[in-house]
C-alpha cells in the first residue's frame, strides 16, 4: 500500500472551493455590452498601489451578472454543455463576425489612435472571481474564419513585453496576451509598439499576487481562434510553427480529445540575444548545448514524459504517458477545461491543469517537427510570491485541488462514494467474503468453493461495504491504493478502499500480512 497525498486544509485567494469548481465549468458569458460595460472612473485600480474598487464600481461588478447556463445534475453533465457550446459557437464563426460569442471587444472609441486609459470601457468577466477587463485588439493582422485559426496564447506583466518581438517574428499567426497592470494609463503606452499585430486583453490588478491561471483562461476565451498554443512569455517558436500546425490541423481534429505538445527546450548560460534554432535540424545540430527545459534533477520530472531522446528522431507524432507533474506547453481546441483560479503566483498552475486534462481523458500527443525555446531573463518579482507560505498557499490549495478533479470525473474512491450497482444474476452466485489475516483473495474465495471474481471489485471497494462486514475501529480510510485493497488492515485497526483502481486494479492473487482483505467471490463458469 502506497499513502496518497490528502490534506483537508484549503488556502484559497479568490473563491470557496465549491465556488471556484462551478466557475472552472460554467460557460463563458456572452459579451453583453448594455450590461457589461462600464466607465472607467468607476474603479479606482491605476495606481501602482493595488486599489480598491469604489461603491459606484463596487456596484457595478454586483449587479453586472449575465445569464449562464443552470447547473444540470452532476458535473460531468455540465462540462458536456460548456464543450457543445463552444463547439457550436466556434463553428458558427465567421470571418466577418471574429468578435461574438466567446472573444473580447474593442476598449477604445478609435482604434487607430493612441489609447488613453482615461477614454477606455472595461467589461467584466468571471473567472472564479470577477475581473475588470480591456482589450485593444490587433489593427492590422488579417484573420482567417476563427474556425480554422490558431492563435499563440500568452500572459505576462508589463516588465514582459520586451520578450514578445523575438516571437512575433516567428509566430506569423493571431496573438492573445492578458497582460497584468497596476498602472492602466502608464501600461497602455508601454503597449503602442506592438498593438498592429497583438490582442491585449488588460486585466485590471484587484489583488496583491500575480493571478496566473485566470490571466491564462482571460487570454484563451478571448483568442480570435478556435484553437490555442498556449506558452509563457519567456518562450519563442520554430520558425513556420504556425504554418506547420495549420497544415497538420486535418489530421489533428481526428485524433478527438487531445492536446498536442510542443518539447520545450533552454540553452544553458546563453545571452538572452543568443542564437536560437530556426528548425529541427538546427536543434539537433547543437548537441549537449540544448536540452530540455527543467533538467535539474528536482525538475526534470515535468517535462520528461515528453520522451526528448525519442523526439529527437520522430517524423510522426507520438503519445506521451502522463505522470504527474507533467506540465508541457500544447496547443489544444479552445474547449479543453480551464486552467483553475486557485492557483496564482508561480507553483502548479500548469501541473494541475495538465492533471485535470488527463482526468477529464484528454491525451497528449507530441509533434514531431514543432518546439519552443526558452529565452534567457531575469527572474520576475511575482515569481517571489510562491514562497511567501509554500504549505499553506501551495501544497494546499494543490490537494484540495486533485480531490476536486477526482471527485468531478471519477478517478479516484472517497470515504463517502455510494454507488448503486445493477444486481447480478443469482446463479452467478456473487458473496463478499472476508479473507483470513495474510490470505488472497484466490484462497479466501476457494474455501467457500467459489473463484475470485475481480471484475466485481468495485462492488466491495466502499467503506459503507467493509464497515458491514468488519470492524472498522479507527474508521475507513480513503487515503490509500493499492492491489490488495479493500481491506482491513490490523496495523492501523482502519478499514481502507483502493482509491485509485484504474490506476492500481485488484488483483485476487495478492497478500499482504497486515490485511484481512474483502473479496468478491462467485460460481466457476
Amino acid at each position: 500500500m502506497v499513502a496518497a497525498v490528502r490534506d483537508p486544509g484549503y488556502a484559497c485567494a479568490h473563491a470557496d472551493a465549491h465556488a471556484a469548481l462551478h466557475a472552472l465549468l460554467a460557460p463563458t458569458p456572452r459579451p453583453d455590452p448594455y450590461n457589461r460595460w462600464r466607465r472607467p472612473e468607476l474603479v479606482d485600480t491605476h495606481s501602482r498601489e493595488v486599489g480598491r474598487l469604489s461603491p459606484s464600481a463596487a456596484s457595478a461588478l454586483k449587479n453586472a451578472h449575465t445569464h449562464t447556463l443552470t447547473p444540470p445534475a452532476s458535473e460531468s453533465e455540465i462540462q458536456a454543455l460548456v464543450e457543445g457550446e463552444r463547439e457550436e459557437q466556434i463553428k458558427s464563426m465567421t470571418a466577418d463576425q471574429p468578435m461574438r460569442a466567446l472573444y473580447g471587444t474593442e476598449s477604445s472609441k478609435d482604434p487607430s489612435k493612441p489609447l488613453n486609459a482615461s477614454e477606455m470601457l472595461f467589461r467584466i468577466e468571471h473567472h472564479g472571481y470577477q475581473c475588470l477587463v480591456y482589450s485593444s485588439l490587433a489593427r492590422t493582422h488579417t484573420l482567417g474564419p476563427p474556425a480554422e485559426e490558431v492563435s499563440w496564447v500568452t500572459q505576462l506583466t508589463v516588465d514582459r513585453l520586451k520578450m514578445l518581438p523575438k516571437m512575433l517574428s516567428r509566430w506569423r499567426g493571431p496573438v492573445s496576451v492578458a497582460l497584468y497592470s497596476q498602472n492602466l494609463a502608464a501600461d497602455v503606452l508601454e503597449i503602442e509598439e506592438l498593438r498592429d499585430r497583438v490582442d491585449f486583453h488588460i486585466v485590471g490588478a484587484s489583488q496583491g499576487m500575480y493571478p496566473v491561471n485566470t490571466l491564462r483562461n482571460v487570454a484563451m476565451d478571448n483568442a480570435r481562434a478556435a484553437y490555442v498554443v498556449i506558452a509563457d512569455a519567456d518562450f519563442v517558436p520554430s520558425d513556420g510553427m504556425y504554418e506547420y500546425i495549420k497544415a497538420q490541423l486535418p489530421e489533428m481534429r481526428q485524433k478527438g480529445k487531445s492536446v498536442f505538445v510542443l518539447p520545450a527546450f533552454q540553452i544553458d548560460g546563453a545571452d538572452p540575444e543568443a542564437a536560437i534554432p530556426l528548425t529541427k535540424e538546427e536543434l539537433r545540430a547543437m548537441g549537449e548545448g540544448i536540452h530540455q527545459v527543467h533538467n535539474d534533477a528536482s525538475r526534470t520530472i515535468a517535462h520528461a514524459n515528453t520522451d526528448y531522446t525519442r523526439w529527437m528522431g520522430a517524423s510522426e507524432m507520438y503519445k506521451a504517458q502522463y505522470k504527474f507533474p507533467y506540465e508541457p506547453y500544447f496547443l489544444a481546441p479552445k474547449t479543453i477545461p480551464k486552467f483553475d483560479p486557485r492557483f496564482y503566483g508561480y507553483g502548479n498552475d500548469k501541473a494541475s491543469h495538465c492533471y485535470e486534462l488527463n482526468a477529464a481523458g484528454w491525451s497528449f500527443e507530441i509533434l514531431p517537427e514543432a518546439f519552443v525555446v526558452h529565452v534567457t531573463h531575469p527572474q520576475g518579482s511575482w515569481v517571489q510570491q510562491t514562497f511567501m507560505d509554500p504549505k499553506e498557499r501551495v501544497a494546499r490549495t494543490l490537494t484540495t485541488f486533485l480531490v476536486d478533479v477526482d471527485r468531478r470525473y471519477g478517478t479516484r474512491k472517497f470515504a463517502d462514494d455510494v454507488t448503486h450497482f445493477p444486481p447480478l444474476d443469482e446463479r452467478l452466485g456473487f458473496e463478499t467474503v472476508v479473507g483470513r489475516l495474510g490470505e488472497s483473495c484466490e484462497v479466501a474465495c476457494a474455501d467457500r468453493g467459489k473463484v475470485c471474481r475481480k471484475e466485481w471489485s468495485e462492488r466491495v471497494n466502499e467503506c459503507g461495504v467493509l464497515e458491514k462486514h468488519l470492524t472498522c475501529v479507527q474508521g475507513c480510510n480513503d487515503g490509500f491504493y493499492g492491489s490488495d485493497l479493500p481491506a482491513h488492515n490490523t496495523q492501523r485497526d482502519q478499514c481502507l478502499i483502493n482509491n485509485s483502481p484504474k490506476t492500481v486494479a485488484f488483483n485476487c492473487a495478492v497478500t499482504y500480512q497486515f490485511s484481512r482483505r474483502l473479496c468478491p467471490c462467485g460460481v466457476k463458469l
